[in-house]
C-alpha cells in the first residue's frame, strides 16, 4: 500500500476512536438507549477496518476482520432495537434473543476463521497478504449477507413509514439518523453485490466514517438519545386531558386517546385531518393563536363544553412547527359555578339584610355644631361597634371613632362628593382578635347610611392567599416567585454573605423506580432537612424539580461551607419513603457575596454553575467531603 492509501489506516484509526468516545458519551448521558450501543457497533467497524486495510501482519489482518465482521454481524439488530425503541415498544427480549442467532454465529465462525476458513482466507505472498473475497464464502452469501441485509432494510423502511406520525419537531433528528445508516448500507450492498468500485476498498467502513461528522452533530446537539417517542408516547395516551397536535397547515399530525374518543374517530382516520372541519368554532381559536399561548372556551356540543389551551409548536431552532392543543372538559365546572354564583347571590343577600350592621344618621337640629347623629342601628351594628356600652342611636358620630368619623364628614360636607357613596375598609377589635370592617356610605337625602360588613374573613383569606403564593405547596418552603421575593430583600442590605445552589443527584431514577408519589415525598423531606439545618434568618426556596436554593446572610466564606458540608451529610441521610429506604446525595455550589455579584439571579447562575463543577470532581476526591466543598465554590 502506497501514496494516498496509507492515510486511511489513521483516517479510520482516530473516527474509530471518535465514535468509540461518542458512545460512551451517549451511553452515560442515557444508559436506556440503544443509540450508544450503535455507535460503538460503528467505532467497532471502523477500528477492525483500520486494523487490516493495508495490513503486512496476518495476525493483525485477522484481528481487524474479526472485529469487522462481528460489528457488522450485530449492527442491523442494533438498528432494528432502535427503530423499536423510536418508533414503537422495545423488542421482546425473546425475539430479540432469536435476531441475535445468525449474527452469534458470524461472530463465533469470525473469531474461528483461522481454524476453518470459511468466511475468508489469507496468505502470505512476496508482493504482501492475499486474501479471498468475502462474498466467496457460502455462509455470507447464503446466510449473514441475506440477514444483515434484510433486517437493517426492513428496519429503515419501517422506521420510514412511521415519519408521518413522528412530531416535526423530532421528525428531522430521525431523518438525519436514517442518513447516517443508509448510506454505510447502500455503499455496502452496491460493493458486495455489484462489484461496486474497488473490491479491497473498505466502502461500508468509509461510508461509515464519512457520516462521522453527521453523526456527531445528531448525537451532540440534537440530542437524539434524549428522544424517547415510546415514553412520550405512554405519556401522551395517559393523560386524561384530549391532546392534538397540528402542523402549520392545520392539519392533524398526533392525537391522543382521549382525542380520539372526544372526536369520534381513531387516530388514523385523523392524521391528515382539520380539527375544524367538524367544528368550525374552532377554527377563529387556531387563527388566534398563531404565535401566542390562548385559553378560550369551545362548545363541542350543547352539553358539553371545553377549554381550548392552544401553544405554538416550536423545534430546538426556535422555528415554529405547528400548534399543541390541550383540551379539557369544563361541563361540570361550568355548571358548578353556576350553582356557586346562584348560591352566594342567595347567601349575600341574606348577609346584606340581617347580620351586617345598618345604621342611619341624621343632622341635628338642635345641636349647634348642626352634628350628625346616629337615627338607626340593628343588631349587628351594636354588636360591631358598642358591645356592652348599649344602644347606638343618639350617638353622636363623632364619638363612633370605628368608622373613621373625620373621612365620612369630609365625603358627605363636600358638594362635590355628597350625593356619591363612599367606601373604606377599617380595623375593628373583636372578641376573638383582630377583625376588618367595611363602610359603606350610602346618601339619603340630606342624611346618609352606613352598612358595616364584616370582612375578617376575606382579609385573612387575603393574606393566606398572599402566603400560599409564594410557598411551594408540596415542600411548604418558598417557590420561586417567594425566593425572589424574599431573597433580593434579605442581600439588599448585606454587606456579605452567600447563595448556596442544590439538588439531589440521580434524582430521576429515584422517581422511575420508586414512583413519583415517593419522589415527591423525597423532596418534602428534602426539603424539611434544609430548613432544620438553616437560621431563622436564612431563606430557603425551591426553584423546580429538585432544585434548591439558599441565602445565606452576613457569613464568612468558612461559614457557608461549613453549612454546606452539613447540608450535604443530612442529605445523604437515609430516607424511610412508604416503607423503603431510599438513599440519595446532594450536590451543592456556592456563590459569595460580593466577590461573585451583588444581584440575587446572578448570584444563582454562578452558584448552579458551581455546583456543576463540583459535581465534576473525580470519585476520589468527591468522597473527600472536604475536597468537595472546596470544589463547589464558584472561582
Amino acid at each position: 500500500m502506497s501514496g494516498p492509501e496509507t492515510m486511511l489506516p489513521p483516517i479510520f484509526g482516530l473516527a474509530s476512536v471518535i465514535y468509540l468516545g461518542l458512545a460512551v458519551y451517549v451511553s452515560r448521558s442515557s444508559p436506556q438507549s440503544v443509540v450508544g450501543f450503535l455507535m460503538f457497533l460503528m467505532g467497532v467497524m471502523v477500528a477492525g477496518t483500520a486494523f487490516a486495510y493495508g495490513a503486512t501482519d496476518i495476525t493483525l489482518f485477522n484481528i481487524g476482520r474479526v472485529l469487522n465482521f462481528a460489528a457488522a454481524a450485530l449492527l442491523p439488530v442494533a438498528f432494528y432495537a432502535v427503530y423499536r425503541q423510536f418508533t414503537a415498544s422495545p423488542p421482546n427480549p425473546f425475539v430479540l434473543a432469536l435476531l441475535l442467532v445468525i449474527p452469534l454465529c458470524t461472530t463465533v465462525l469470525a473469531l474461528t476463521n483461522t481454524w476453518h476458513g470459511l468466511i475468508w482466507t489469507v496468505t502470505e505472498t512476496d508482493t504482501g497478504l492475499q486474501f479471498s473475497k468475502t462474498t466467496d464464502s457460502l455462509w455470507f452469501r447464503r446466510v449473514h449477507a441475506p440477514y444483515s441485509y434484510g433486517l437493517f432494510a426492513l428496519a429503515a423502511i419501517a422506521l420510514m413509514s412511521r415519519l408521518s406520525s413522528i412530531a416535526p419537531a423530532q421528525r428531522r433528528t430521525v431523518v438525519l439518523m436514517l442518513v447516517c445508516a443508509l448510506l454505510p448500507f447502500s455503499l455496502s450492498f452496491a460493493n458486495n453485490f455489484f462489484d461496486f468500485g474497488s473490491p479491497k476498498f473498505p466502502y461500508t467502513s468509509g461510508g461509515i466514517v464519512i457520516m462521522l461528522p453527521l453523526v456527531a452533530y445528531v448525537a451532540l446537539s440534537l440530542r437524539v438519545f434524549e428522544f424517547s417517542p415510546v415514553a412520550y408516547q405512554m405519556l401522551f395516551d395517559h393523560v386524561r386531558d384530549p391532546i392534538i397536535v397540528l402542523d402549520n397547515s392545520g392539519r392533524i399530525i398526533c392525537a391522543n386517546k382521549k382525542a380520539s374518543e372526544m372526536l369520534g374517530h381513531s387516530e388514523r382516520e385523523l392524521l391528515g385531518q382539520k380539527l375544524w372541519e367538524d367544528f368550525p368554532e374552532a377554527r377563529a381559536i387556531l387563527e388566534q393563536a398563531r404565535d401566542l399561548d390562548l385559553t378560550q372556551t369551545l362548545t363541542m356540543k350543547a352539553d358539553q363544553v371545553y377549554e381550548l389551551s392552544v401553544a405554538p409548536l416550536m423545534d430546538v431552532h426556535d422555528r415554529k412547527q405547528g400548534l399543541v392543543v390541550v383540551c379539557r372538559d369544563v361541563t361540570e365546572r361550568r355548571q358548578a359555578l353556576s350553582r356557586l354564583a346562584d348560591s352566594e347571590h342567595l347567601i349575600r343577600t341574606l348577609i346584606e339584610t340581617s347580620s351586617n350592621g345598618i345604621l342611619r344618621f341624621a343632622r341635628d337640629g338642635n345641636d349647634p355644631q348642626n352634628r350628625f347623629r346616629c337615627v338607626f342601628a340593628n343588631r349587628a351594628a351594636d354588636s360591631y361597634l358598642s358591645g356592652d356600652t348599649g344602644t347606638l342611636v343618639g350617638m353622636p358620630l363623632q364619638k363612633l371613632q370605628q368608622l373613621e368619623p373625620e373621612r365620612l364628614l369630609a365625603h358627605f360636607s363636600d358638594p362635590r362628593h355628597a350625593k356619591s357613596p363612599i367606601s373604606l375598609e377599617t380595623r375593628n377589635e373583636s372578641a376573638d382578635g383582630e377583625g376588618w370592617l367595611r363602610i359603606v356610605g350610602e346618601p339619603v337625602g340630606e342624611d346618609f347610611s352606613i352598612t358595616l360588613i364584616d370582612i375578617t374573613q376575606r382579609k385573612r383569606h387575603e393574606r393566606k392567599m398572599l402566603a400560599d403564593a409564594l410557598s411551594d405547596p408540596l415542600t411548604g418552603v418558598l417557590n420561586r416567585r417567594g425566593f425572589e421575593k424574599e431573597g433580593k430583600a434579605c442581600i439588599r442590605g448585606c454587606t456579605s454573605g452567600a447563595v448556596l445552589y442544590l439538588d439531589l443527584n440521580r434524582f430521576k431514577s429515584i422517581n422511575d423506580r420508586f414512583g413519583h408519589q415517593a419522589g415527591d415525598a423525597l423532596l418534602k423531606a428534602f426539603g424539611h432537612r434544609l430548613g432544620f439545618c438553616l437560621r431563622p434568618e436564612d431563606i430557603l426556596g425551591r426553584l423546580g424539580g429538585d432544585e434548591f436554593a439558599i441565602v445565606l446572610p452576613g457569613v464568612t466564606v468558612e461559614d457557608t461551607k461549613h453549612v454546606a458540608e452539613r447540608l450535604v451529610a443530612t442529605a445523604s441521610e437515609a430516607y424511610i419513603i412508604q416503607g423503603q429506604e431510599i438513599r440519595c446525595t446532594a450536590s451543592v455550589g456556592i456563590a459569595l457575596l460580593p466577590d461573585h455579584g451583588e444581584e440575587l439571579w446572578h448570584l444563582i447562575s454562578v452558584a448552579d454553575h458551581a455546583m456543576y463543577n463540583a459535581k465534576s470532581v473525580q470519585k476520589d476526591a468527591a468522597n473527600d467531603t472536604a475536597a468537595y466543598i472546596e470544589a463547589a465554590v464558584a472561582s
